[in-house]
């Protein structure tokens, strides 16, 4: 099934454009592998997440075998698992989740790992507004800034509760520069999310 959903996805977004694919942790390392050699020819970017957070060992022998980036780290918290998805697993990317790994603070402490070993840092950030926000901010610092996930799923929490929801321009974001993570919230569309 993947492997048509990778097909489908480079037809439809032609050669000249990146093409990334997520595993969803649903994968042991043969697998990945396997998909990753079927695929091969659709020049991915990377392949995110394809184990659980905590295999390490196996996150090290997919990188040393895979011909693409290997992503991982949305979903830990503390500098400490990425440290060790670099240095054990070996990993290419970096996926740190603004509102999970432990904000700002931590987030810089990942940043210096860009420093010292070269990994690309991609922020994961699929839940609100105001997650972009902060993600975009913390991409701005980076020294190698390449990506900053966007979601485009239809949820009222991305689009709808900021006061002048992002819009992408020929796939970028401009980075808010208004106080504080630049953006104000539509309070009259957060009050349909409240729960007494």
């Amino acid at each position: 099934v993947d492997e048509r959903l990778v097909r489908a996805a480079r037809e439809e977004l032609g050669p000249g454009r990146t093409l990334m694919l997520d595993g969803g942790r649903a994968y042991s390392v043969k697998r990945a592998l396997e998909l990753l050699r079927r695929v091969e020819e659709h020049d991915l970017y990377w392949f995110e997440e394809a184990l659980q957070p905590d295999d390490l060992d196996g996150y090290a022998r997919l990188s040393e075998r895979a011909s693409v980036r290997i992503a991982a780290g949305e979903a830990d918290e503390t500098a400490t698992p990425f440290r060790e998805l670099v240095e054990r697993g070996r990993v290419d990317v970096l996926q740190p989740d603004l509102a999970r790994c432990g904000g700002f603070t931590v987030a810089r402490q990942i940043a210096l790992l860009e420093r010292s070993s070269g990994v690309e840092i991609v922020p994961h950030c699929f839940s609100t507004g105001i997650l972009v926000a902060a993600s975009l901010h913390f991409v701005a610092t980076l020294e190698r800034a390449t990506w900053s996930e966007y979601s485009v799923a239809d949820s009222p929490l991305v689009s709808g509760i900021l006061q002048e929801p992002f819009v992408l321009e020929d796939g970028c974001l401009a980075v808010p520069s208004g106080p504080g993570l630049g953006v104000a919230l539509d309070e009259d569309a957060i009050s349909h999310h409240r729960v007494a």
